[in-house]
C-alpha cells in the first residue's frame, strides 16, 4: 500500500475532550477538515481515535474511571457508539464517508486476519472511505489486547506501509527531560534514534488514557524500523496536521529507516507477540546493526522465556535496548544450552546439528540505527 501515501493519525483521549471530560465537537471538526485536505492532497489517512471509556464516563456523568475491567470495557462499549457517530458527523461535513473497524491483537499476530484486514483497508481507500480505527476494548483480554492506542496506531501504520505515522497528544513533543518536573527540560525537533536515554526520559500515563510520552516513543520505535517516519505533537496546536505535511518545525519528528521492510518481515517483528527475549554481546549487537548479519549461538550470553523454533523473539544488547526482532531458529531450551558456543560445539553439545543461526537475517528486523 506504500504506492497509496498511507499516513495513520492517532489522537489520545485528553485530547479528544473538553475541561468537563466530555468529547469536544468543534475539535473533532477541525480534525476532518485537515483529513479532507490530505485527501485533496493525495494522501490516504486512516484515523485510530481513543476516548471510548472517557466518552462512556461523561455519558453516564461519572467523576472518576473505576478500576475494574468489567466496568471499563462496559464504559468502552457505551461510549464507543456516540464517538464514532461524532466522527462520522463531522467527517460529513467534509465531504468524506467515516468507516469503523475495531480491532484485536489476533488481527495482527495471525496471518490470514493480518492480510484480510490489509484488504478492507485497501478496498475502503477505493471507496474514499477514512478508517476510524480503535481498539475492541469490550471484548479484549490479556491474550487478545494490544495494550493502548499508541502501540495499536503503530501495528496500523506497519501492516499497511504507511510512510507517516502522526501521534497527536497533550504535549507538544518529546523531549531531553519531564518537562513537568524540571523546568529546563528542552523539546528536542527530531531525534536521529530512539535511545535507552530517550525512553528513560518520558514520563507516564495520562489521566484518561492508558499510554503516556513512553509508549509513544516505543510505538514510534516499531515503526521507524519499519520505515515509518513518525511525528509526535501536540495535539491543539493550530492546524498541527496540515503543518506537519507542509514541512513544519512542529512537535519532534523520528525519521523512518530509508531501506523500507517489506511485508513479510514487518509481519514476523511487529505483528507477532515477542514470546522471549535473546540477549547478546557487543559484538553480535553490532553485527545485527551495522553489518546486516544473522545471529549466531556464539553471540548470545542468555536467554529470557520461553520459545519454539518459528515464534518471534527480541534481541537485546548488552545496555538492555532491544536492537532487533526476529524469527528464532532455535528454541529457548536449545539456545540456553549452546549460548556463547561455536556451532559445531554446539552440535556437540547438543547431540544433533542445528540451524546456521539462531536468527536468520532474513528474517531479522533491525529497530536501531547504527
Amino acid at each position: 500500500m506504500a504506492e497509496h501515501r498511507v499516513v495513520v493519525i492517532k489522537i489520545g483521549s485528553n485530547s479528544l475532550v473538553d475541561a468537563g471530560g466530555a468529547v469536544d465537537a468543534p475539535y473533532l471538526d477541525a480534525v476532518a477538515a485537515q483529513f479532507a485536505r490530505l485527501l485533496r492532497d493525495g494522501w490516504r489517512p486512516v484515523l485510530v481515535t481513543s476516548g471510548a471509556v472517557a466518552t462512556g464516563v461523561a455519558r453516564l456523568r461519572l467523576k472518576d474511571r473505576p478500576p475494574g475491567l468489567p466496568e471499563r470495557q462496559a464504559l468502552a462499549a457505551i461510549g464507543q457508539i456516540g464517538l464514532v457517530h461524532l466522527w462520522e458527523e463531522v467527517f460529513a461535513r467534509h465531504g468524506l464517508v467515516a468507516a469503523q473497524l475495531l480491532l484485536t491483537h489476533d488481527d495482527f499476530s495471525v496471518r490470514k486476519r493480518w492480510l484480510n484486514l490489509s484488504d478492507t483497508v485497501e478496498a475502503l481507500f477505493a471507496f474514499g472511505a477514512v478508517p476510524v480505527i480503535n481498539e475492541n476494548d469490550p471484548v479484549a483480554v490479556e491474550e487478545l489486547t494490544v495494550g493502548d492506542n499508541d502501540r495499536l496506531s503503530a501495528l496500523v501504520a506497519v501492516q499497511l506501509g504507511a510512510e507517516r505515522l502522526v501521534l497527536l497528544t497533550d504535549i507538544d513533543g518529546v523531549y531531553d527531560a519531564d518537562p513537568r518536573s524540571n523546568p529546563q527540560a528542552r523539546r528536542l525537533a527530531e531525534i536521529p534514534a530512539i535511545t535507552a536515554a530517550v525512553l528513560a526520559a518520558a514520563g507516564g500515563a495520562g489521566a484518561r488514557g492508558r499510554g503516556g510520552m513512553r509508549s509513544k516513543i516505543e510505538a514510534a520505535r516499531l515503526a521507524c524500523a519499519a520505515g515509518v517516519t513518525t511525528h509526535i505533537c501536540h495535539a491543539r496546536e493550530p492546524r498541527v496536521i496540515a503543518r506537519v505535511f507542509a514541512g513544519e518545525a512542529v512537535g519532534t519528528r523520528i525519521q523512518g529507516r530509508a531501506e523500507r521492510a517489506d511485508a513479510r518481515r514487518r509481519w514476523l517483528a511487529v505483528g507477532r507477540r515477542c514470546k522471549g527475549v535473546i540477549h547478546v554481546d557487543a559484538g553480535a549487537a553490532t553485527a545485527l546493526v551495522d553489518k546486516g548479519r544473522s545471529l549466531l549461538p556464539a553471540g548470545v550470553v542468555r536467554v529470557e522465556g520461553r520459545f519454539e523454533r518459528g515464534d518471534t523473539v527480541a534481541i537485546s544488547d548488552p545496555a538492555g535496548t532491544e536492537v532487533a526482532r526476529g524469527l528464532a531458529g532455535m528454541t529457548s531450551a536449545e539456545l540456553a544450552a549452546v549460548a556463547g558456543k561455536r556451532l559445531d560445539a554446539a552440535a556437540a553439545i547438543l547431540g544433533y546439528a542445528l540451524p546456521k543461526a539462531a536468527v536468520h537475517r532474513d528474517n531479522l528486523l533491525i529497530l536501531v540505527r547504527g
